[in-house]
């Protein structure tokens, strides 16, 4: 194992308004202050106005490649009463927000801990990978964080699969259960016009097959009026295989009108948990990107496709749903 990035070498005697490789990032730079708690040496982020602000870290400032996996552990200072927090690894392209792998959690203890890890793509390579908060309700979570240990490691036994059909587990295109016209319902809902294996409403939304740019299959998610009214991916019925990293990328866009903090998100379920996110606008186009762990094949039995309760009614399309297996862990 090769380790390209450890923070705790570098904490001892870190610049930070000189440093390449930890950077501030929010509407607001927050205030970055090297400090011991119980013992550790950890990276204080303080004074922060919104979720956005954190710390980044500038990927073109590291020798990394696709393969490579970043690791990060800390905890929150101070607790909320209500509400679900967490703490967010993402990813920033220009002023795309989009959340890889968020954890969250009711923080309700003065030293709430979090872990985060992601593995690195050719499509991050060049961004920068955040460490921020995610909110979930209309109250925005300001605590100060601390950052115990930022890990970015290169294990030899990584093989990534590029363009190799073989890899693909799954497509939307390809599922012949969609059929352009029908409807997808739960299983056993009563009101099932077309049911496919590995998708479903989750809810109660209208969920619609139709044809995008009149080439490809596409889906239209309507009358929603719950968080959790989306559309499911059935992951436990895909039989994955044992040791290896799968991808899901899902790319879609609004329909019309969102109201302001609309966030579009992929969940892991059980747990509702988000895993990506991205703050979207009127009409806006998104796509959603995660990389799913073994651990995570083995408890997961769906990752839904949904927004947070501010987009509860905004309707949304579907026009790629794509899961592919990136290489042995």
């Amino acid at each position: 194992m090769q380790v390209l990035f450890d923070l705790q070498e570098e904490i001892n005697d870190l610049d930070l308004k000189a440093s390449k490789h930890i950077v501030p990032v929010g509407s607001k730079m927050p205030t970055l202050k090297i400090c011991e708690v119980d013992g550790i040496k950890t990276l204080k982020i303080k004074d922060r106005v919104d979720q956005i602000a954190g710390i980044g870290i500038p990927l073109d400032s590291l020798p990394v490649k696709p393969g490579d996996r970043i690791t990060v552990t800390g905890r929150v200072a101070g607790g909320v009463s209500m509400g679900s927090w967490g703490v967010a690894l993402s990813i920033e392209e220009t002023n795309m927000r989009q959340a890889e792998e968020c954890q969250l959690a009711q923080f309700t203890s003065p030293k709430s801990l979090f872990s985060l890890s992601y593995i690195l793509t050719d499509a991050d390579l060049g961004c920068v990978i955040t460490v921020q908060t995610t909110r979930w309700g209309s109250i925005n979570p300001t605590m100060d964080l601390y950052v115990d240990s930022i890990l970015i490691l290169r294990d030899k036994k990584v093989i990534t699969v590029k363009e190799d059909p073989r890899s693909i587990v799954y497509t939307m295109e390809n599922d012949q259960d969609i059929i352009p016209g029908g409807a997808i319902a739960a299983e056993g809902s009563g009101h099932n016009e077309l049911f496919t294996e590995f998708l479903a409403h989750s809810g109660s939304p209208d969920v619609k097959v139709f044809l995008h740019d009149d080439k490809t299959k596409a889906l239209y998610v309507s009358r929603r009026r719950k968080d959790w009214d989306g559309v499911d991916i059935r992951i436990k019925n895909l039989e994955l295989m044992k040791g290896n990293n799968y991808r899901i990328t899902v790319e879609g866009s609004i329909d019309g009108k969102a109201p302001e903090g609309t966030i579009i998100t992929l969940q892991g379920l059980p747990g509702y948990t988000w895993r990506n996110n991205q703050l979207v606008n009127d009409s806006q186009s998104f796509t959603l990107r995660y990389s799913l762990t073994q651990t995570e094949i083995h408890q997961w039995h769906t990752v839904r496709i949904t927004t947070n309760a501010i987009g509860a009614g905004v309707s949304f399309y579907i026009y790629s749903i794509e899961i592919k297996r990136l290489g042995l862990l």
